[in-house]
């Protein structure tokens, strides 16, 4: 698919039809294709009027004005940055020296950040959605168009080269330093093309704009959704997740564990299943970012939620493997590996899960020695990742390479393998698997409301189950939840005391 010439069709032919749903008040307002485009057209007259010498760098939550300008920067090929809204001034200022950005545009939300990191890089140009002068400047720029200039839409097609950098997307840094990973429009219409002959996603379905857009599986999902006429209920926060569902009466969402876990938790408050608590069925979620623990897994079925696994990276713009939305949902299991549209996938000798083809990245931002690491001579994409691939073509991922313990004895022990059962335990909630400083001691810290006496019991019991070189020597335990990335993963470090 090619996604201008989707967005152009959906103008034309559509545009009376809802590509988003807002919350004004009481109410959800309709946002029609007709005026998304139209809006796009702007911003993309005010990028062409004044051609920005560099990337133009996004802060803000989740909003309609996000994917407006993210939208109008691919629509007229400047490369866009996603910056992460956790991020502290000095941070953000570190990334947008990086990258060479020429215009940091931010939402009244975090202008006291922006205004921060701007004070901090010279020559770079701020904006901000929604000032009094961005409106101005909009609607000079709305005139021009509406008294004969073409917009892009109106123009001669332009030939695009959907190999050029659209995005530089940097990673969470959950095992690593933040790295610019560096997408192609045509990944993320790879992408677009992969997911939408897994999921039954039709014209008029309604979902939502819940995951963080400044990471990569949130930004897919929108364009995935906006490309198949669904229209997305804008959820700028994610303490607000389940009356945006109640709200915007979602079909289907896209979550990471964590989300999936604080809905099931409060549909299970008041109700005996989701279509109770909504008032219309939720016919299944997609999770993607780290494994769904099996409890939640089955508490969502319960709940008559089908579970469809997803895992990708950033590096793969999140293709790699997805669930079938009719596919019997099995606890753990990725979905099926991605082989279709030129893109490959495999597991290598050593048990690490391999990709190439149109959606892995060209490379991180000016660390040609970083990229080489992660890049086989063949073309393959090391994820960094173990796993398998069954003989249905179902992935199991079992593990991070850099995670894992290797033993004095040579034997390898996945931390994410004991993360799970842990979590299959009464009371823990939440848990984290290490060794020591190197000295091959399996050590696991717990987030638990059970007491000390009753955790160290049921890991007792566990470890009796377990082979003797897989046994978790120490335990400590945390008086509060670990903290967490924005995309749902649980950030290593933070103080525990011994049991």
């Amino acid at each position: 698919m090619n996604l201008f010439h989707t967005f152009l069709a959906n103008r034309q032919e559509h545009s009376s039809e809802s590509a988003f749903l807002v919350t004004s008040g009481d109410r959800s307002v309709s946002i029609s294709w007709g005026q998304f485009t139209d809006d796009i057209a702007v911003v993309a007259e005010l990028i062409r009027a004044d051609r920005p010498q560099g990337a133009v760098a996004l802060l803000g939550e989740n909003s309609y004005e996000w994917i407006v300008a993210h939208a109008a920067c691919l629509f007229t090929g400047v490369t866009v940055v996603p910056i992460d809204v956790n991020l502290n001034p000095e941070q953000i200022a570190a990334r947008l020296r990086k990258v060479r950005a020429a215009v940091l545009v931010h939402s009244s939300l975090y202008a006291e950040k922006a205004r921060a990191a701007h004070n901090m890089c010279a020559g770079v140009l701020i904006a901000s959605f929604g000032s009094v002068k961005t409106d101005l400047v909009m609607a000079l720029a709305r005139e021009r168009l509406r008294f004969g200039k073409k917009s892009i839409w109106e123009d001669a097609p332009l030939e695009r080269n959907e190999e050029a950098i659209s995005m530089i997307v940097f990673t969470s840094g959950t095992t690593s330093m933040p790295r610019g990973v560096m997408i192609t429009t045509q990944a993320l219409e790879s992408f677009i093309d992969y997911a939408s002959e897994r999921l039954d996603i039709r014209a008029g379905n309604r979902s939502l704009m819940i995951l963080p857009l400044q990471h990569i599986f949130g930004m897919c999902v929108a364009y995935l959704l906006l490309s198949k006429r669904a229209a997305m209920g804008v959820c700028p926060d994610f303490r607000r997740l389940y009356d945006a569902v109640e709200r915007f009466r979602a079909d289907f969402l896209f979550l990471v564990p964590a989300l999936a876990e604080i809905l099931a938790k409060k549909i299970s408050q008041k109700y005996v299943s989701a279509e109770a608590a909504f008032g219309s069925p939720l016919q299944w979620i997609a999770v993607g970012g780290a494994p769904l623990h099996r409890r939640v897994h089955d508490n969502l079925t319960i709940l008559g939620v089908k579970v469809l696994g997803a895992y990708g990276l950033t590096e793969t713009c999140s293709e790699y493997s997805l669930s079938n939305s009719s596919d019997v949902s099995l606890p753990g299991c990725a979905g099926l590996a991605a082989r279709t549209g030129g893109v490959e996938t495999k597991v290598s000798e050593n048990g690490e899960l391999l990709i190439k083809g149109p959606c892995v990245f060209k490379g991180y931002y000016e660390e040609p020695q970083e990229t080489a690491k992660v890049m086989t001579e063949d073309g393959w994409f090391r994820t960094g990742d173990t796993g398998k691939i069954d003989e249905m073509g179902r992935v199991w991922v079992t593990g991070r390479i850099s995670r894992t313990i290797v033993l004095d004895s040579g034997k390898k022990v996945s931390p994410e393998e004991l993360e799970m059962r842990l979590m299959e335990l009464p009371g823990i909630q939440e848990c984290l698997v290490y060794e020591i400083d190197g000295t091959r001691t399996i050590v696991a810290e717990v987030y638990s409301q059970s007491s000390q006496k009753t955790v160290q019991r049921h890991i007792d019991e566990l470890n009796k189950a377990l082979p003797v070189y897989m046994r978790i020597r120490k335990v400590f335990t945390r008086d509060e939840p670990f903290p967490r990335t924005t995309s749902g993963k649980i950030k290593t470090g933070g103080k525990c005391r011994e049991l």
